[in-house]
């Protein structure tokens, strides 16, 4: 998504330049785990948070609606839908879908062999920063310097 951000240039010329950012949406029940999210995907200056849910219910509701997501970050164990199951009805409506679960691997690899990323409770920011990188080089998406 493209938007327009005003920028100062020497002897007080002002321009419009295209400033990028990829759109984000964190769905887990658990406030704490959506604050870590929300702090990392803040620090990323190519990044931006467009919605939090801790219901995936709302989130299946608000997100079908809308504009297409970069990167969904979903939990799996939440009431009243599991993440591997909101995944399957969101696939088309995200980018990516990365899991922040405290399961292992391992275990979600099993329950849903689609999933493109897994960032293990307690995240990291080392790991979040690594998971999107590694996305964006491998997708060759562009960002801004």
């Amino acid at each position: 998504m493209y938007r327009f951000k005003l920028r100062y240039i020497k002897f007080g010329v002002t321009y419009l330049y295209p400033l990028m950012y990829y759109s984000c949406a964190i769905v887990d029940d658990e406030q704490h785990a959506i604050d870590v999210l929300h702090d990392y995907i803040e620090d990323t200056r190519f990044l931006k948070l467009s919605n939090t849910f801790d219901n995936p219910v709302d989130a299946l509701k608000t997100i079908s609606a809308g504009d297409q997501i970069d990167f969904l970050f979903l939990d799996i164990d939440m009431d009243g839908m599991k993440g591997t199951e909101l995944s399957q009805h969101l696939r088309s409506k995200a980018r990516f879908v990365i899991y922040a679960s405290s399961h292992l691997e391992n275990e979600v690899r099993k329950i849903d062999s689609n999933f493109e990323c897994y960032l293990g409770k307690p995240i990291s920011m080392k790991r979040f920063a690594g998971i999107i990188d590694k996305l964006i080089r491998l997708n060759n998406l562009p960002i801004n310097n």
